[in-house]
């Protein structure tokens, strides 16, 4: 029998500076009720008349532009963005440069770029904020977001999904995924949406809103509906372009739909769903005064605001909505690893999801790691000869480093990473090394040398003497290191189990999807251990990756902010730099984390892995049945071994 692996990070940190932001006075509305009023006054008719919540469009809108546009204020917050980006964002200099030939991403001269919003006339602090954001999605950096809470409080989804779909001539077309007000438009052609071509649509979408991939077929997956094993259950994903927390450009969305058993169109116009997080969220404000010292400001958010300073970690920043989905999958020996890995055997061909590099049923590294490598075991005992992985929504990055160890049993299964080496972060390092106080990424004690494989001897052989030219610019960054093992006893497992298979014998399954943690499993399994990769979905006859964003580490603004003021009030021997100052402390955010260090390929070693264009070896699409079915994929993909 043989194997077939199915593969999908993001990881953060947040501050403590003080940085008081004033808030100018703002003259009544001419109308009875803003829009934030509106909103509660919604909510509060729904609780009374015990009816479901529906929230405008427009009142949303309203709600969001009720706040002026204030220079200091924005000036304040550009300067912030400007020190943080500055002095930690590893890919500052890498963003300005063209995108190699596989992406799809403009380059992004990110300090520039925001000091040029200072010049723009603004009507309103959303459009302010807007801009910014959407400068962050072009940098097409998945660890790096920056929502504030105060425009992101809201999600908006439609109740119509949508899939890519090749015919058997090569024919690819969008068509209706599922349908809430009308289960019988499901398969549907949709040829137009909002008065175009339904094709140019998604991929534009996919070009300028989706940010988690720098490839484009990539995120033209990301954009529409797919199935996901969440939770040992098979659950609709329904995709960007159906689910957002920014706010759309319009009121509704217009879908012109050919059926099959018809040659007539049909027009759908469907509204935004529009609701919050939680029903509480809506006794934070009664106005758009109260919204903005309740919502938008931190110091004032109550705990029943689901927004305060919210950490989100190694999970899509993008709000999932998540459908059940019975998924016609009987074979022989199915079996669980907790919620981190189902196997399961077609003939010879042993399939093994792993959805996750974060497990939440069972958290013991030890235990799922054993476990895996005993099922895999039985599997080679039972006849399979090939192994099938498929995808994967990430974690954390240890995890997929005792993953990389099992699976080529080499004992430093990981890419190299580095940081930004300046003033700041050289303070940091040295005052980090002197209080022993143990800070990812920048405690030479709690990292390898790459060189040697033992932990760093001081702050400066961390630091180092590394430049290299990028974007133009000639920038100092850290000697190269990686992780230590938090568990010896597990690696030495890892390293001495023997993998059951060759690589001519196992295929990794996945649609792009794949990233951070997931990325760089998948890429070091590829191309430490030549295993064949399989990327599904995309634009028909292109090449597309099999992972994305595999980045480094990623810290969010306020946790990081609060390790150092940890270190800065540790300082007693000398004066340290000025520290960029953490608008979060200010402001409420939905998400503001960056990334930190980056990775560089073992293969190719001057390159940073998050700019590597690595297409598939084998490319397959779906089509009408297999969007629904990932089994008849596992199958296709089998047929694949012949070739191998």
């Amino acid at each position: 029998m043989r194997i077939i692996i199915l593969f999908a990070l993001i990881l953060t940190i947040y501050g403590t500076f003080s940085f008081a932001i004033s808030i100018e006075s703002r003259s009544e509305s001419k109308h009875n009720l803003d829009g934030c009023a509106r909103i509660h006054k919604s909510y509060k008719a729904s609780l009374s008349r015990n009816k479901t919540l529906h929230i405008k469009y427009n009142d949303v809108k309203d709600c969001y532009s009720s706040f002026p546009f204030e220079l200091n204020r924005a000036t304040k917050v550009i300067e912030s963005l400007k020190g943080i980006f500055h002095d930690f964002y590893i890919y500052l200099d890498q963003a300005k440069e063209k995108a190699h030939d596989g992406f799809d991403f403009r380059p992004v001269d990110l300090i520039t770029e925001l000091d040029a919003l200072l010049k723009k006339n603004y009507a309103t602090d959303f459009e302010f904020f807007s801009n910014i954001t959407q400068i962050i999605i072009d940098l097409k950096d998945s660890h790096t977001y920056f929502l504030p809470t105060c425009y992101n409080s809201f999600s908006f989804t439609q109740n119509i999904l949508l899939y890519s779909s090749v015919s058997s001539k090569g024919i690819q077309s969008i068509k209706v995924f599922h349908d809430d007000l009308n289960p019988s438009n499901v398969g549907c052609e949709v040829t137009h949406i909002n008065g175009s071509p339904a094709l140019e649509v998604i991929t534009d979408f996919a070009k300028y809103h989706v940010k988690n991939s720098r490839d484009l077929g990539v995120r033209f997956n990301m954009a529409l509906a797919s199935i996901q094993l969440i939770n040992l259950n098979y659950s609709t994903i329904n995709g960007n372009f159906a689910s957002r927390s920014i706010l759309p450009e319009t009121e509704n969305v217009t879908y012109d739909l050919k059926c099959s058993n018809t040659n007539n169109t049909k027009k759908l116009i469907r509204p935004w769903i529009i609701s919050a997080n939680s029903d509480s969220f809506y006794n934070n404000f009664t106005d758009s005064k109260s919204y903005h010292e309740s919502v938008c400001l931190i110091e004032n958010v109550t705990q029943s605001n689901p927004f305060k300073k919210r950490k989100i970690l190694n999970i899509p920043i993008e709000r999932l909505e998540l459908t059940d989905v019975k998924i016609p999958i009987i074979e022989e020996n199915v079996t669980y690893i907790g919620d981190f890995a189902m196997l399961l055997k077609i003939g010879d061909i042993g399939i093994v999801v792993i959805p996750t590099f974060e497990p939440n049923l069972i958290t013991d590294y030890s235990l799922l790691i054993t476990e895996l490598a005993s099922k895999l075991d039985s599997f080679a005992k039972s006849g399979v000869k090939k192994a099938h992985f498929t995808n994967n929504v990430g974690g954390y990055i240890e995890f997929s480093q005792y993953i990389n160890t099992l699976f080529t049993s080499q004992k430093r299964a990981a890419f190299p990473r580095d940081i930004k080496i300046n003033n700041v972060t050289t303070f940091l390092i040295n005052q980090a090394d002197k209080l022993n106080f143990k800070l990812a990424d920048v405690d030479p004690k709690s990292t390898l040398s790459y060189t040697t494989d033992v932990p760093f001897k001081n702050a400066d052989e961390y630091i180092g003497n590394n430049q290299y030219t990028r974007g133009g610019v000639t920038t100092r960054y850290s000697s190269l290191f990686n992780e230590i093992y938090s568990n010896s006893s597990l690696l030495n497992f890892t390293t001495s189990w023997k993998f059951p298979w060759s690589n001519k014998d196992v295929i990794i399954l996945t649609n792009g999807a794949c990233g951070s943690s997931c990325a760089q499993t998948t890429q070091y399994l590829a191309e430490q251990a030549n295993f064949a990769t399989v990327a599904v979905g995309g634009f028909f006859n292109r090449n597309m990756s099999y992972s994305s964003y595999p980045g480094g580490s990623v810290v969010g603004v306020d946790d990081f902010y609060t390790n150092v003021n940890y270190i800065v009030t540790g300082n007693t021997t000398i004066d340290h730099p000025e520290i960029p100052i953490d608008l979060e402390n200010n402001i409420s955010m939905y998400a503001f984390k960056f990334s930190f260090s980056e990775t560089y390929s073992l293969q190719f070693p001057n390159n940073v892995t998050e700019f590597m264009y690595r297409p598939a070896t084998y490319r397959l699409y779906y089509d009408d049945k297999s969007i629904y079915n990932p089994r008849l994929l596992w199958l296709q993909a089998a047929k694949l071994f012949h070739s191998l």
